[in-house]
């Protein structure tokens, strides 16, 4: 997956922020035919891909928002007191603009307006009060153009701070700095610079049904909590997001429930709105299915102790390095675990990665191994199997009535556990 910004620098040539950028590849350039879709993916990236913190540091984040996205009310999973939003010039300055703007202002959030290059826009004047900075295009306009706008921008919106956009010489620079602009953006500078990593796709059926459920008013954090478990991409997501400057999380937690909480079921719409929107998945469901077994027999193995509900993390995060074709340090370094889920993970070390092991010795019928754990005896595995197996069965049926889908998998969660626990069994 692709990421651009490009910095945005004071008086002083200091970094202030960044804009943020949709790419689709190692070019500088853009090219979508859906304004909407690549707002939404900038937005999902950012913030639970690379964090904020990793893109922009301690400065604003700037994001590009189209008439749906802003109309939408999903620009609220955004931190206000990290971004600001940037009204495109395709967007129209009327009422209903002006509108949300002003509504959104009230909620905390800036706003930019882009490629500004005269003040007879139609609906300008409206929307001005509510503006935090207004970018003009001085690569478009005449050095006495850009004088005159600044003057009139300077009397209609006083409190606003100008930035010079498109700035590609030191002479250009120097100009608008005279003239009193705040701040500056440009080829002089920088041009924008393209990050790249690993996709991370999210199992689109997960994120229906997450969206689903959260339009229920009734819903209850457990119930909720017990959804999102269901998909290791979606529980990567959730965890990592509460360790992003997004939540203002100092706490580590491994419990999706403990994220949900902290989170807010308004905030959990918000993202599953904007994941289903936004996805594109390529995930294998088979591992999906694995995923929820293993989850729901670590902590049926682990039941009455401490480690129980980590180890249901635990359990449905151990395939996230093969659905993320990542490897598993790099994902267990980004998200907010404790300290025995992390062994787990990545030594197969105390009880939670003792019964992960179990587990796939019990999946490949490795008595050898599975020998070596004796607090696990076999008549409590193959009841933890048979439990979780049923989970997986029921999670399918009910992804199935969520989403309306007619997809039926090649192989149910009984077809593949049936395989495993028969030669156990005997």
């Amino acid at each position: 997956m692709y990421i651009g910004r490009q910095p945005i620098l004071d008086r002083q040539r200091h970094r202030r922020g960044y804009e943020l950028l949709f790419r689709n590849g190692v070019v500088t350039d853009a090219v979508f035919e859906d304004g909407d879709a690549a707002t939404r993916l900038v937005v999902e990236q950012a913030l639970l891909d690379w964090g904020l913190r990793t893109l922009v540091g301690d400065g604003d984040a700037f994001v590009n928002v189209t008439a749906e996205f802003l109309h939408s009310g999903l620009f609220t999973v955004l931190p206000p007191e990290r971004v600001v939003l940037e009204v495109l010039e395709s967007v129209a300055l009327d009422c209903e603009t002006v509108a949300a703007v002003k509504a959104a202002t009230a909620l905390g959030y800036r706003f930019a307006l882009d490629d500004v290059v005269s003040t007879s826009v139609v609906g300008l004047e409206h929307i001005l009060p509510f503006v935090d900075v207004i970018k003009i295009e001085v690569l478009s306009l005449s050095d006495a153009s850009i004088r005159d706008l600044v003057t009139e921008l300077r009397l209609a919106a006083p409190k606003a701070r100008l930035l010079a956009e498109k700035v590609e010489t030191r002479a250009s620079f120097e100009f608008c700095r005279d003239l009193g602009f705040d701040l500056f953006q440009g080829y002089f500078f920088a041009k924008p610079e393209v990050l790249q990593r690993a996709a991370r796709p999210l199992g689109s059926d997960a994120a229906m049904a997450l969206l689903a459920a959260v339009q229920d008013p009734s819903i209850t954090i457990d119930h909720l909590a017990d959804l999102a478990s269901t998909d290791p991409t979606l529980t990567y997501r959730l965890l990592k997001l509460v360790n992003t400057s997004a939540a203002g999380l100092v706490t580590p937690t491994d419990s999706v429930k403990q994220a949900i909480v902290l989170l807010g079921i308004d905030y959990v719409r918000q993202i599953a709105t904007l994941l289903t929107l936004s996805t594109n998945s390529t995930s294998n469901p088979e591992l999906v299915t694995l995923a929820v077994t293993r989850a729901h027999m670590a902590r049926h193995l682990l039941a009455g102790q401490g480690d129980a509900n980590a180890a249901f993390t635990a359990g449905l995060l151990s395939v996230i390095d093969v659905v993320f074709g990542v490897a598993m340090v790099e994902l267990v370094d980004e998200l907010p675990l404790s300290g025995e889920v992390r062994d787990a993970l990545l030594l197969g070390e105390g009880p939670i990665g003792h019964a992960l092991e179990f587990i796939r010795a019990y999946e490949q019928a490795d008595v050898a191994t599975m020998s070596r754990y004796d607090m696990f005896d076999a008549e409590l595995s193959t009841d933890a199997f048979g439990r979780s197996t049923a989970h997986a069965i029921e999670f399918d049926r009910q992804l199935a009535v969520l989403t309306g889908s007619r997809r039926r998998r090649a192989r149910t969660a009984h077809d593949a556990g049936s395989r495993v626990i028969a030669p156990i069994s005997s």
